[in-house]
């Protein structure tokens, strides 16, 4: 009964503030967007700045095949889509603390832990439904538009799961950040900074096997036949991460004096 009040708070607060909205606008804007500029803006572009321009030149500045509009479009996911989604959901927790509305639930008998794991499991399953919905979209948009390369729908479900399933490491973050800097903007670039960081590191020290960033670069392959391995190394890292940031969350907020904001 606690955890249900709490989904169903966080349910309507997402809905209230836009957040869902905002979140599967980031994602589908891309998933639609990208296939029709590259086959029909970006050439006519081209070729209208650069008229002698060798046919296979254009081709190789364009993304023109589905396989390659895939790949951009969970590119953009990373890059734009993730900025746009944690600074609009950075106060899923920091707000609620600076705003000093948190006591509200605990007055009520509510858990940390509880608090934690709703936004969690809200936001979770938010932003990998939205991914995995928008490489469905952009897996047929671009099939259709450039013909498909690819076998089946499989790869691309797999794709948007899998950046989906990072995304689920950035909300927890973000909810951490919140509890630790109580303010929305802070939370917010720091979140970006590990969030983006990690995929940093992966690549210096060619880790990602080892690192929540594996995921994304298992995504980008869209193998049909993926490495269970590599993605069982990544997948275990990064639910014990965010089972790590989610316990040092309840840490810090039983150390908060809440009605100080």
């Amino acid at each position: 009964m606690e955890i249900k009040t709490l989904l169903k708070k966080e349910l309507l607060d997402g809905v209230r503030n836009y957040r869902f909205i905002i979140i599967f606008a980031a994602v589908f804007f891309f998933a639609i967007l990208d296939p029709v500029l590259n086959k029909l803006v970006l050439p006519e572009v081209l070729r209208s700045q650069f008229p002698d321009m060798p046919e296979a030149l254009m081709n190789e500045m364009l993304f023109t095949t589905q396989v390659a509009n895939i790949r951009g479009f969970l590119g953009n996911v990373y890059q734009l889509s993730s900025l746009i989604i944690a600074f609009s959901i950075s106060g899923i927790m920091a707000q609620e603390i600076s705003e000093k509305t948190l006591i509200f639930p605990v007055c009520t008998g509510k858990s940390f832990a509880s608090i934690v794991a709703a936004k969690l499991f809200v936001y979770g399953s938010c932003v990998i439904t939205a991914t995995t919905l928008g490489a469905m979209i952009n897996y047929f948009y671009a099939g259709v538009l450039f013909e498909f390369g690819l076998p089946s729908a499989i790869p691309a479900l797999r794709a948007g799961l899998l950046n989906g399933t990072y995304m689920i490491y950035m909300v927890a973050i973000l909810i951490f950040m919140g509890a630790l800097a109580r303010k929305a903007i802070p939370a917010g670039l720091l979140t970006l900074l590990l969030y983006y960081g990690t995929r940093l590191i992966g690549d210096l020290f060619n880790i990602h096997n080892y690192l929540p960033s594996g995921l994304l670069i298992e995504a980008e392959l869209l193998a049909a036949a993926p490495s269970l391995s590599f993605i069982a190394g990544s997948l275990a890292t990064t639910v014990a991460l965010i089972i790590i940031l989610s316990s040092l969350t309840v840490v810090r907020l039983s150390s908060l004096e809440l009605t100080r904001g």
